[in-house]
């Protein structure tokens, strides 16, 4: 996700064609991270870059992330429950720990920049708990139907997987396409 927020925060500078190319993107559709969450009851989020897939799926074991946390392994954090969700300020955005957990603070800070762009106060969708524990990977969009706004998405919404990851285009839409 600290990509995408670097990604995000260069296009929405700027006005070259690939910067429209993922304005669009994201106006239209999802634009994927490979930052994978694994949520556990009672406890909160762990977050990890490029988690290891099977499969087609992301795949999360508690045991492994822990041994990582406690090496110091930069990839993985641990952010627990009780983070705000849904509308924020482009400030309370920047200072939420899942935010911070999903794109450090750098990236926190370039998504309230981007954020700040919109009529609308930024949303985060993802879960205040869980009854069992639960994969899923992050995702950005600019939720133009209701009137502009930066939604950061903790978690896909079920079947949905339209969208982009790193010029990666899911479904069958030209030559090279590769569903994820």
């Amino acid at each position: 996700m600290a990509e995408n927020a670097s990604l995000v925060h260069t296009a929405f500078n700027s006005d070259d064609k690939y910067s429209k190319e993922i304005r669009g993107i994201m106006k239209d559709r999802w634009l994927w991270s490979f930052t994978g969450n694994l949520d556990l009851p009672n406890k909160g989020v762990y977050v990890q870059d490029s988690p290891e897939v099977r499969n087609g799926r992301v795949v999360m074991d508690e045991s492994n992330l822990v041994k990582k946390l406690e090496s110091k392994d930069p990839s993985v954090r641990f952010v627990p429950f009780g983070f705000d969700i849904e509308s924020m300020s482009p400030m309370q955005l920047a200072k939420n720990a899942y935010i911070i957990g999903l794109a450090g603070e750098e990236g926190a800070d370039k998504l309230a920049e981007v954020a700040d762009e919109f009529k609308q106060k930024p949303y985060l969708w993802s879960f205040k708990s869980v009854n069992e524990p639960t994969t899923r990977v992050s995702a950005l969009n600019s939720g133009w139907v209701l009137d502009r706004w930066l939604l950061v998405v903790g978690y896909n919404l079920g079947n949905d997987r339209n969208g982009h990851a790193f010029g990666v285009r899911n479904g069958a839409e030209g030559a090279g396409a590769k569903k994820f």
